[in-house]
C-alpha cells in the first residue's frame, strides 16, 4: 500500500505532487515519449507543479517536442524544460541519445527517469531495422538499453540523496496478464513457446474476439512486452536498490489519449464495450500513479514493484519471478552487444 490510502483510481497527478512536493523539489527528472496530450506530458506537468527544477521530455520528432515544450514553459516558466530526441526503433540511435546526455553538463544529475513511450502496434508483425519485433524492440530493449546506460547520472543522484529517492519508473500495463514472457520466441519468430510461456487467450477472445491460433498476434507482443517492463524492474531492483535506485513498474489506467483514441478506432463497436478498463481517466489521473511510485517514501522493492490506481497490487508469479528477471536482463544484454557488436557497461 502506498503511504496515502486515499490515493485511488480518480486521484489527480497534480494532487500527487502537491503531496510530496518536498521530494519533486529541485529534483532532476526523465520522461520517454512525451507529446501534446498525452500522459508523457502529463507526468511531466506534475512534476513540475510539486517543484522540479528540470524536466528532460524526449520523442522522436523535433517538432512535436518544441510544442509540449512550448506549452509546459508557458504554465510553469521557472522550471527548465530540456528536449531531448530519442527514437527507440533503433538500438544505435537509442546509445547515441543516451551517450549525449552523458556528456552533457547542463544535466549533472538525473534523480527520476520515468520509461513511458511505447505502446501497442496493431497489425501485422513489424521489425526494427535490428530484426527485432517491433513491440518487443521499442517497449523494452530500447528502454533496457537507454535507461542502464544512464546509471552514472542516476548514480550521481543518489550518492546526494536518502536510499530510494533516486528512481526508474516504468508505464506498463495490466495487459501482462496476456502473456508471460515468451523466452522461447520473444521475436514471434514462429517458434513453439512451452506451456509456461504460451499466452491467455481468454482476455483477447473475450474483447477482440479473436480465437486462439498460431502466428503473430499483436496483442499478445503487447502483453509480452508489458510483462517485460515489470520483469526489467525486478532485475533492476537486484543489481541497484542497495544503491539507493529504486525502479517500480505501474498500470496507468485506461487514460484517453490520441494514441488511445487510435487503439480503439481499429476496433468494432462490440469489442470497445467489452473492455475491462475503459478508457475514462482523464491525462492527469493517469499520470498519478507513476508520480506516486515516483515520489512516495514509504514505497520499497520489498513491499512490491507494481502500481495501479496509486496503489501496490499483485501481479501474476511469471511477472515478479527474479529468476525469470534474471534471464530476461540477461538476454536483454546479450542482445544489446550483439546488435551494437559491444556489451553494455554497467559496472
Amino acid at each position: 500500500m502506498a503511504s496515502n490510502p486515499n490515493f485511488n483510481e480518480k486521484t489527480s497527478a497534480l494532487d500527487v505532487a502537491h503531496h510530496y512536493a518536498s521530494q519533486a523539489r529541485n529534483k532532476t527528472v526523465l520522461i520517454t515519449g512525451v507529446s501534446r496530450y498525452g500522459i508523457g506530458e502529463g507526468i511531466a506537468r506534475a512534476f513540475a507543479h510539486g517543484g522540479a527544477s528540470t524536466v528532460i521530455v524526449t520523442g522522436r520528432d523535433d517538432t512535436r517536442l518544441s510544442l509540449v515544450v512550448k506549452d509546459l514553459t508557458t504554465d510553469y516558466p521557472s522550471v527548465k524544460f530540456h528536449p531531448h530526441k530519442l527514437d527507440l526503433t533503433s538500438l544505435e540511435a537509442t546509445r547515441r541519445s543516451a551517450n549525449e546526455l552523458l556528456e552533457d553538463n547542463t544535466v549533472p544529475k538525473i534523480d527520476f527517469v520515468v520509461a513511458n513511450a511505447g505502446g501497442a502496434f496493431l497489425g501485422p508483425r513489424q521489425l526494427t531495422p535490428d530484426g527485432l519485433e517491433s513491440t518487443f524492440a521499442i517497449n523494452h530493449l530500447g528502454h533496457f538499453l537507454f535507461v542502464a546506460s544512464l546509471l552514472p547520472k542516476l548514480r550521481l543522484a543518489a550518492k546526494n540523496s536518502a536510499p530510494g529517492d533516486t528512481r526508474v519508473i516504468v508505464i506498463s500495463s495490466t495487459a501482462l496478464h496476456i502473456s508471460p514472457f515468451r523466452f522461447a520466441d520473444y521475436n514471434f519468430d514462429g517458434k513453439i513457446v512451452p506451456e509456461d510461456e504460451a499466452p491467455n487467450w481468454a482476455p483477447i477472445k473475450e474483447i477482440f474476439g479473436f480465437e486462439e491460433h498460431e502466428g503473430y498476434s499483436a496483442w499478445v507482443a503487447y502483453g509480452q512486452s508489458k510483462t517485460a517492463n515489470v520483469l526489467f524492474a525486478v532485475h533492476w531492483n537486484t543489481l541497484f536498490s542497495h544503491e539507493g535506485i529504486f525502479a517500480f513498474a505501474l498500470h496507468p489506467g485506461g487514460v484517453k489519449t490520441r494514441a488511445t483514441d487510435e487503439v480503439t478506432d481499429m476496433m468494432a463497436k462490440e469489442q470497445k464495450a467489452k473492455l475491462p478498463d475503459p478508457f475514462e481517466k482523464t491525462i492527469d489521473q493517469g499520470a498519478a500513479t507513476a508520480l506516486v511510485a515516483a515520489l512516495d517514501r514509504e514505497l520499497t522493492p520489498e513491499k512490491g514493484v507494481f502500481l495501479n490506481d496509486c496503489q501496490v497490487t499483485d501481479v501474476p508469479p511469471y511477472a515478479d519471478s527474479k529468476d525469470k528477471a534474471q534471464k530476461l536482463w540477461k538476454l536483454s544484454e546479450n542482445l544489446v552487444a550483439e546488435k551494437l557488436g559491444s556489451a553494455l557497461q554497467l559496472a
